[in-house]
């Protein structure tokens, strides 16, 4: 790594070209030295421009989103010690687990009758070794304390660092682990999962479709029996960096007796992308500049989002929830200032209606003259999620589905879309 440069781009060059499917010629941009264009004969600059405008697609040329390996083994009976259901799902988590190799534990979801075996495992990552001496397996537990090994070595990055090593500092070492890790750097676990599910007589003649049907039926099954260790195991370890997961890195799916195994490959890997819009980034650089703050509610909506991908859907019905009544009390509040009222007028006004749903109407129709119980098919829509949804959750900690989690998120942002008409 060379020292440190400051690169002043002096110069923007841009050029139009046209791709498949567009209506009209994409502009784009570069940034450069201008002593570089004023020196580069103008051909040359057209042919080198035309020659980097051939690496660049307006869309994601390619991608590896999942992919499924049949197999089978030679002897029906191979994994006969795996006995406690008709189907085994081999799995990796993100972070390690303190739970000893080879520990089992039978983990119950009564609300979907299911009951499942999960095997755990620890595993070092290559960079758990020094001079080619892997880390240690001695595997000790004691009654009431953690207990750690005694021998470590971390072994410090070279200098000046390496930046295609990645982001992060390349230590390496034995019988370490980096605190708080959510990324497997040095360890890792790994669990097998078995429970019963109803087979097809005809697995093997199954079509595309209802063979996906069948897999992922299975990964969702695993994905709950995991979510559920992992809830307790941070309720009971005041772990904080052992998050839900909102997809289970599933490298294998056994049914057993049909002796058909399916490796699965999920990267989501897709083209990487140059770079965003010139209109965000520009977004970006003049709010920063303005010494703006991004607004609460917003990200809120975002992080309700991101809980919901993580499937986490308790959170995520109270951060949107949380959204709306930031967004609700601001807006009000700025409507009030409008009007000339007093703080402490609006302020005792707000305290008074202080639910979300007399905000929504008495005091909107105050303000504005519209009520959200006055837009029929959306008031009804968000009364259910509000009235259900997110009072069970909240007063009597129900746990959400899927379904009425992102109707509830849906909704909340369609409220907020309203309001912002008016």
């Amino acid at each position: 790594m060379s020292d440190p440069i400051r690169y002043k781009p002096t110069s923007e060059i841009y050029l139009e070209a046209s791709f498949k499917g567009s209506e009209a010629p994409v502009r784009f941009y570069a940034l450069s030295k201008r002593e570089i264009v004023e020196s580069t004969p103008k051909e040359e600059m057209k042919k080198m421009l035309e020659e980097d405008m051939s690496k660049v697609s307006p869309t994601p040329v390619s991608g590896i989103y999942k992919t499924y390996l049949s197999y089978q083994y030679s002897e029906a009976d191979a994994l006969k010690d795996f006995d406690a259901g008709n189907i085994l799902v081999q799995a990796h988590l993100p972070y390690c687990l303190h739970i000893p190799n080879f520990y089992e534990m039978t983990v119950s979801l009564p609300e979907q009758k299911l009951e499942a075996l999960v095997i755990f495992e620890k595993i070092w990552t290559r960079r758990a070794q020094e001079d080619g001496k892997k880390s240690d397996t001695v595997d000790f537990f004691a009654e009431d304390r953690n207990i750690y090994f005694k021998n470590s070595t971390i072994l410090t990055p070279k200098v000046p660092f390496h930046p295609e090593e990645g982001w992060d500092s390349y230590f390496t070492g034995r019988n370490i682990e980096k605190m708080k890790d959510q990324n497997g750097v040095f360890r890792f676990t790994r669990v097998h999962i078995q429970f019963d599910i109803d087979i097809p007589e005809n697995l093997e003649n199954m079509g595309e479709k209802a063979n996906e049907t069948l897999l992922q039926e299975v990964r969702d099954k695993s994905l709950s029996v995991i979510n559920r260790v992992i809830d307790h195991y941070r309720e009971t370890t005041n772990e904080i960096h052992v998050r839900r997961l909102g997809e289970l890195k599933i490298n294998l799916i056994y049914f057993i007796p049909k002796n058909q195994g399916y490796y699965l490959l999920l990267p989501n890997i897709e083209t990487a992308m140059m770079n965003r819009s010139r209109k965000e980034i520009e977004a970006i650089s003049e709010r920063v500049s303005n010494g703006e703050k991004s607004e609460v509610y917003k990200l809120l909506l975002l992080d309700a989002r991101s809980s919901f991908d993580t499937k986490d859907y308790t959170l995520a019905i109270v951060e949107s929830f949380q959204a709306l009544e930031i967004f609700l009390e601001n807006y009000l509040v700025s409507e009030f200032k409008k009007r000339g009222d007093a703080e402490e007028q609006y302020r005792r006004a707000l305290k008074t209606n202080w639910q979300t749903k007399d905000r929504l109407n008495t005091v909107l129709k105050e303000l504005k003259g519209a009520s959200l119980n006055e837009q029929g098919e959306l008031w009804d829509k968000w009364c259910t999620r509000y009235d259900k949804t997110r009072n069970e959750v909240l007063h009597a900690g129900k746990e959400p589905n899927e379904k009425e989690t992102k109707e509830t998120l849906s909704t909340n942002e369609e409220v907020i879309n309203w309001i912002s008409t008016l």
